[in-house]
């Protein structure tokens, strides 16, 4: 019987209790571990009893000097150990490192990013920093089509240094709704409607358009309720809005959730709003699909490219909010549409299920 594929994979964080889409990749690294032989390197951590099967390297950065340094040195420990493949998810540093190792004592190495980053301007080192790990890379590793094209144009990178791999979803965790399930709780008995947010509280995600959203649907829609779920340097300026504009009765900020607990919220959702000025392939999206909750969104990224027919018709150009609160209103006052959107997206995630998505990532990095 061969022996499994050796990789070494950088993560930069690990918590149990983390809101962020790193959740994801433990569920992720779980299931690759029972084909692979997976050295695996972690920026950073809350707890030293990691929950995972692989090997495992935690680094405890103490100074952004060492940083770089501790890096290397715990990339070099795996290619010394035999891992001659390397695959660095979102920080740049680890995938320089990768890349330089890989480079000089022979392997590949593969960077993931899926991010609009070209549009806005990066911090100075930041910047130099997240383009020469493009360069050095092997190859970049980004999740869709689109995408692809976008890093190719804007960073100058040939096609053929770019591989396509979408995010993915585990669809045991995140489920439809049972047929009968309540809303969520609002302290009144009420056919409430029930909207959520879920993300990075930033103008680059759409919090500051979501008090704009919810005051152009309010006088469309007088019986909802929209849920906020996240945190970021936009929350307090969004609670202010709230305050300021008196939506207290239409807007509750939840603040950050445990991406393992988040199941509960979409199973609770009735409405999905995503008014993000600026995507990747986003794992809300995903998340929303998975449980059965129609959507609104910004078409921007790869939202089209994986979205279902039916989807399409409720994305909107970033920044327009009175198409944003149309769309809303449309599919809440259509049982039809609603129903038709909710079965073509449960067909749809499967697509990119937890089972499906790794073993498309075996035959990229094999």
């Amino acid at each position: 019987m061969p022996k499994p594929t050796k990789i070494c994979y950088i993560l930069p964080e690990y918590s149990e209790n983390i809101a962020g889409h790193f959740y994801h990749h433990y569920e992720f690294l779980e299931k690759l571990s029972k084909r692979l032989d997976i050295f695996l390197i972690i920026e950073k951590s809350d707890t030293n009893n990691i929950k995972l099967t692989s090997r495992v390297y935690i680094q405890k950065f103490r100074f952004i000097v060492f940083r770089f340094l501790e890096s290397f040195f715990a990339a070099l420990k795996a290619r010394f150990s035999g891992y001659r493949i390397f695959y660095t998810h979102y920080c740049y540093i680890g995938g320089i490192n990768a890349a330089i190792i890989s480079r000089l004592l022979g392997g590949k190495s593969y960077y993931w990013n899926c991010a609009m980053n070209w549009l806005f301007k990066q911090r100075k080192y930041s910047g130099i920093g997240y383009r020469l790990c493009l360069r050095l890379s092997h190859y970049l590793v980004t999740g869709s089509k689109n995408m692809k094209q976008g890093y190719a144009k804007y960073y100058n990178l040939p096609l053929a240094k770019i591989k396509v791999m979408p995010n993915w979803i585990n669809l045991e965790r995140f489920q439809p709704r049972l047929k009968g399930q309540n809303s969520m709780p609002t302290g009144r008995q009420t056919k409430l409607k029930t909207l959520l947010f879920v993300h990075w509280l930033s103008k680059r995600k759409g919090a500051d358009k979501i008090v704009p959203i919810v005051l152009g649907l309010k006088d469309l829609i007088k019986n909802f309720k929209l849920f906020v779920v996240g945190a970021g340097p936009y929350k307090g300026n969004l609670e202010k809005e709230i305050e300021e504009n008196k939506l207290e009765k239409f807007i509750k900020v939840v603040g950050a959730i445990p991406n393992k607990d988040l199941s509960e919220y979409y199973a609770k959702a009735d409405i999905f709003i995503m008014p993000s000025i600026e995507e990747g392939f986003p794992r809300v999206l995903l998340e929303a699909m998975a449980s059965g909750v129609p959507y609104v969104a910004s078409d921007v990224g790869a939202v089209r490219e994986f979205s279902p027919e039916i989807a399409q018709r409720f994305l909107v150009k970033p920044g327009e909010i009175e198409m944003f609160a149309h769309k809303i209103e449309l599919l809440l006052s259509d049982k039809e549409l609603y129903n038709n959107f909710k079965k073509q997206e449960l067909k749809k995630v499967k697509e990119y299920s937890l089972e499906r998505i790794s073993g498309k990532f075996i035959k990229i990095i094999s």
